[in-house]
This record gives C-alpha cells, structure tokens and sequence, in this order.
C-alpha cells in the first residue's frame, strides 16, 4: 500500500462545512473566503487536479489543506462505491446513485436560496433537479448576463464569472407537476422541500410506491418514465441522458409527472398508441417488433423486487388491452401474464383444457375454438395458438356436460364394481356411458350417466336386507361369487342388475365382505336363469358351472369335461380365462334320471368302488364309458338307472371273496410265467421246493 504524504500547505483558517453541502459549492465558499479566485486555487494547493475530487488517495490531501478530518471530507464527496465499478456507483451522503445521474460540468442554482442563505446545495449536482420545491421556481444554468454556462470554477457560490450576482436575478415559476416530481427528489435526498411542496406532491397522485423508493431507485425510475415518451408515442430506443441538458432534464421530468400523475391510465394510453391500427388482426400483433426494447430496459433498468407497481401495471396492459399473443421467450413475465394472456400457445392449452392437442384441434375445425397460425421464421414452421376466451368457453361447455356424468374411480366407488366389471356392464346396456374421444370429455376416459349409477344404488339399498355371516356359496351366494360361478362380468351381469332395477328380483340378505352391491345375498337358482350363454339356448331353468354339474351326479370335475366332449352334454362355445363355463341345468337333470355313476352306487351300498366296478364287468353287464380328459388311461363308468334297479347287488362279503379268488388266480398265473421263464434260461426244469410258498 502506498502511503500518501499530505501537502505541508494548509489554509489560514477553517471554514466549517454545512451539512448537505455540494463538494464543489464548499470549495467554491472556501476560496471566496481566503480571497482565491477560485476553487480549482485550492485544489492545486493540495496537488490534485479537478477531476480528482472524488478519489480515495486524495481525500487526506484535500482534508489536510482545508483544515478538516478525512472522515468531514470523505463524507461529502461523492466517492466511488467500492465493489460496483461495473455500475459506476457513487455515495450521496449515504445514499447510492449512479454517477450518471450527477451534473459536473454544468452546475445549476437557485437565485432565492442564495439571497436566503448563499450555499450551494448538493441535491443541485443532480441532472434531473431542475426546480425548486422551497421558492416554487425553476433553476438557472446560464448566467443572463454573460449567457454562458455556469461553471463550478468561480469567484464566489453566488457570482458569475462574469461578475453578475446571482442574488439580484429574478426568479421563474415552475409548473405543477415539475415541482411534485422535484419535490420527491428533495424527500429521498434528505432535503425539506418545504408544507407548500408537500401538499403539490400529494395533490398530484403519485403511487404511493414512489415516495417510499431510495434516492438512487428514484431517479432512473423518472429518467426512464421520461425518456419512454416521445410525440405521444413509446420511444423505440432509449434516449441518452445527458446531465449537462436543462431543457432535457425538464422535458424528463414533465414527461415522468404526467405519466405518474395519472397512474396507471396514462401510461397504459401511451402504450395502446404503440398498437398497430389493424386491431382485428391477431396476426398484425407482434409483441417483440412493438415493445421488445421497452420489455428488456424494463426489467433490466427496474427490478421487480423494487418496482413491483411499474411491473404489475405494465403486465395488465398486457393482459387487457394486448390483443395478440405473447411470443418469444419472455421470462421475465409473471405467471399471471401467461395464465391471462388474449392467447395461449398449443402447449399450454392442452395443460389447461387437461386434454390432447388433436381434440384441440379437432374442436378448432369445427369451430368451437378460435385458433391462428402463425410463421416461425427461424425455424421455418407454424406455431398454433388459442384464444383463451374461446377455449374457456368450450372447457366451460365441456364440464357442464361432464357433470351430468360420473367419473370412472367415482362410480366405481359407488357400486363396488371394478374397471373391467364397470365397463363391461355399461357396454352391456345396463349404464349409459361416453367415452372421452366421443365428444368433450377427456381423451382416454370413460364416463357413465349419473343418473344410472344413482338408480342401481338405491334400487339395491331400498330393500331392508339383513346382514348374514356368509363364506361361500350354499344356500345364498353372494353377487361378488355370482360373477364369477354363474353370471360372468358381462351381459349376465348387467340382466341382474336390471332385474333389481325393474324389480323383478330381490336380494335376501347382505354380507360385509364385499363393498357395494357385490356384497347382495341371492338364492342361486334366481341367478342362473340370468346368464347368457353363447351357442346355448336359454332355459327356464338356467345353468350350471362345471362344479355344481359335478357335485349333481357326484363325479369330478374333469368328468364333466369327457360328458361334453362325448356329446352327452352342451357346453358354452365362448371361454375367457378366469371365467367357468356353463351347461345348461336341464341336461344335468336329465342325465342324472337316466345313469348313476358307478362312485354313486357304491357309496350307495357302502361298497369298494372298484370292486363294484370289476363285477360288474365280469357279469357282463353293460356300462356306459366316458374317457377322462387329462387323465391317461383313465375313464369314467356310469350304469343305467332302469339296469341298476333290476340288478342285485352283492354284498360286501361276496365282492372281498370274489376279490380273493382273482388274487390266487394272478399268483398262480404269475408263478408260472416266472417257472417257465427261468427253465429257458437255465436250460434244464427247476426243482419243485415247498419253503413259504418260494422257489429256492
């Protein structure tokens, strides 16, 4: 680090500084009071150059030469903000602006304040103060008698260098809304405008947003307000600020005053100005053609954390007086701007309308959308965007639609029914339904009549049931078993629902395990007549699953099975995994009056089936044989009824002798084919030995 050494020349005496004080007026004071001819004497004494005031390795050097601390003069310059040399920040006393706003080269005065007192006060050294909100008047720049520039190197705060006194100049009115809009500047600098100045500043209608702005926050808010407007219409480029400028620095601040003054009202006419006369057109809007540049200056110059008003009212310009879409990546919109635009792309139409972009597109042709495409030039492709109020329309017809109907997962909370059930049943007749591609209603998605689902429920619910203690089938079955034993998920199904709609069948009991009308107790021989079989004739007395047609002639299952593959039995033609197939009821009875089986009988008579079977064949008796599908070899016998009523049935004595004398007769016959089968290989015949009945 470089130590400075300060200058050994100091003033005679001290002259106290005033608090708010320019830099430069305090100097100019200084040297009318040592009898210099001018500030830049005393900044020489302390070997520094006019443009070096503000330097940080000056300011002992000044504070040493006019008899002050570094921390008197450190306060009042405008010193460089360390750490933002990109923005070209500096400290007003305390407060940061940007160097741009602060008028070096061309100082500006109030006459009345220096015959008040003759101080040059810093808030002057701003370029956009052009009045002054104490005396109600404009500043001067220009001396009337020499009509050149004031400069800040003169021989006294209220002396030109031509030697004109300030003091003795008239003073010039200043407008209304010059003095609000100067006014806010004297509040956020620190300086008393003064009640007169208050009351026009209140009197005027600013928002409240901009008498609670910091200083430096304030003055790009006015110089960009100002700078926007040009011949009643939005600049297209922002004009340069000169600070030097008084004309232009008031022609800002005029410019600014009108816009706030009628918040937001006037600055929303000066944008719908911007507007292409061909307002019917939504294609003649271009937002980045028309407000692109004011866009990005925007939010690059006014931050939304602390412009929040200017942002809010600019986007509902947007959103009621812009009536074309919003296109390109415009980031810095908020949310509200896209959820309220006139238009909105395809993408986000399909996420408001919950839908596809083809039943978007579809409902576009047919009119009940509004719909445009537009050319992307860098892709060489069209966007597709929706008018919003239209496509708020169609929703709202939609849903009006939708609530005569009943959701999916809803109705099938409603009946107990799962998806498949559900379905099958309303294709089935029993609910109308719609499903989403048909017309409105979401894609993909099955909706069913309220007013069906309702009728099912209570047709169910108004009969005062019991509840029972149920397992499985038996005297009652249960709906849920039902499905599956008898009726299927089909048609079946749907003519028992329909049957207690009519009222033509009612439930006996209910049973907790099951939800909804599925857990409905019904005696089984009321179902059955209501399951529709395909290739099969219904019958009065319904059907039979494989099962229950078993447990009727007391067989198994897969003899079942061999009957309808012999023919003595019609099954149903159409067969699904998961679900039994059927033979109608008046076949099993019929073939259960004219055979028995041969287990039946002799469980009958407490005989061994088997051995029952076996005198049978050895008595020559005729059987009816069913081969067994699965099973080998095996087979199914069954007998007449009218052969089995003449038939006498041995006992259970007569069948084990029987059973004994075949078993001596295979020993015997065994025996001798193992004698004659060892004597061919041995070659000669094998001695007869009685030692237990075995060959030694």
């Amino acid at each position: 680090m470089i130590r400075v050494i300060p200058p050994k020349v100091r003033l005679l005496f001290r002259v106290d500084p005033v608090p708010l004080e320019s830099p430069r007026g305090y100097l100019c004071r200084v040297a009318h009071e040592h009898s210099y001819s001018g500030p830049l004497s005393i900044v020489r004494l302390a070997g520094l150059s006019g443009t070096a005031l503000e330097r940080m390795d000056g300011i002992g050097q000044m504070a040493h030469v006019l008899r002050l601390e570094p921390e008197e003069w450190r306060t009042m310059c405008y010193r460089h903000v360390k750490g933002l040399s990109k923005n070209n920040q500096r400290l007003f006393y305390g407060k940061r602006v940007s160097a741009d706003h602060l008028n070096y080269g061309n100082p500006r005065l109030c006459p009345a304040c220096l015959r008040a007192r003759p101080i040059w006060w810093a808030v002057w050294d701003f370029g956009l103060v052009t009045a002054c909100p104490v005396h109600g008047c404009l500043l001067l720049s220009q001396c009337p008698g020499c009509k050149r520039y004031l400069a800040w190197h003169r021989l006294a705060v209220h002396k030109c260098r031509c030697g004109l006194d300030f003091r003795d100049i008239a003073i010039e009115p200043a407008e209304r809304d010059l003095l609000a809009i100067n006014t806010a500047i004297y509040r956020a600098a620190g300086f008393p405008p003064g009640d007169t100045a208050e009351r026009t500043l209140f009197s005027c209608g600013f928002p409240g947003e901009i008498l609670s702005l910091k200083l430096g926050s304030l003055l790009r808010l006015i110089l960009f307000v100002g700078s926007i407007k040009e011949h009643d219409k939005l600049r297209r480029r922002q004009q340069y600020f000169a600070a030097t400028n008084l004309d232009l620095a008031i022609e800002i601040g005029r410019a600014a005053a009108t816009i706030m003054e009628g918040w937001p009202r006037t600055l929303r006419a000066v944008l719908r100005r911007m507007l292409p006369p061909e307002a019917s057109n939504p294609e003649a809007f271009n937002f980045s053609e028309i407000f692109g540049n004011f866009y990005r200056h925007l939010f690059r110059v006014l931050p939304r954390d602390e412009f929040g008003f200017f942002h809010e009212a600019f986007e509902r310009f947007v959103i009621e007086d812009w009536k074309g879409p919003v296109r390109g990546q415009h980031r810095y919109f908020s949310v509200a701007v896209r959820r309220s635009s006139h238009w909105v792309a395809m993408n986000q139409a399909e996420v408001i309308a919950h839908t596809t972009r083809s039943r978007i597109l579809d409902a576009a042709q047919q009119g009940k959308i509004d719909a445009i495409l537009l050319d992307v030039r860098r892709a060489g492709s069209q966007e597709c965007w929706i008018r919003r109020e239209s496509l708020n329309q169609w929703i709202r017809a939609r849903n009006v639609e939708v609530a005569l109907y009943m959701s999916r997962p809803e109705a099938e909370r409603a009946l107990g029914l799962k998806n498949f059930t559900l379905v099958t049943v309303a294709a089935a007749g029993a609910i109308r339904y719609v499903k989403g591609p048909q017309q409105n209603f979401p894609a993909r998605c099955f909706f069913f009549l309220r007013e069906d689902i309702m009728e099912i429920k209570d047709a169910f619910e108004r009969h005062p049931v019991p509840v029972k203690s149920y397992s499985k089938p038996g005297e009652f079955i249960a709906l849920r078993h039902a499905m599956k034993n008898y009726l299927g998920r089909g048609a079946g199904l749907a003519a028992v629902i329909q049957a207690v709609v009519n009222g033509c069948l009612e439930p006996t009991g209910r049973t907790k395990r099951f939800r909804g009308i599925t857990g409905y107790l019904f005696r089984p021989e009321d179902l059955r007549k209501y399951r529709q079989v395909s290739n099969i004739a219904a019958t009065p007395e319904g059907f039979l699953n494989y099962s229950e047609a078993a447990d009727m002639l007391g067989i198994r299952t897969n003899v079942i099975r061999g009957l309808v593959n012999r023919g003595s039995l019609t099954a149903s033609g159409s067969f699904r995994n998961g679900f039994a197939r059927f033979v109608p009821n008046k076949e099993v009875h019929q073939f259960a009056e004219q055979y028995v089986a041969i287990p039946t009988l002799a469980r009958k008579f407490h005989l061994n089936s088997g051995s029952l079977l076996r005198h049978l064949r050895e008595s020559r008796i005729p059987l009816l044989q069913i081969p067994i599908p699965d099973a080998g070899k095996g087979h199914a016998f069954f007998l007449c009824k009218d052969v089995a009523a003449q038939l006498q049935i041995p006992s259970n004595r007569m069948l084990k002798q029987q059973a004994q004398r075949r078993i001596k007769i295979y020993r015997k016959k065994r025996w001798a084919e193992y004698r004659q089968a060892k004597e061919i290989a041995l070659g000669k015949p094998l001695r007869r030995v009685r030692a237990s009945g075995s060959v030694l």
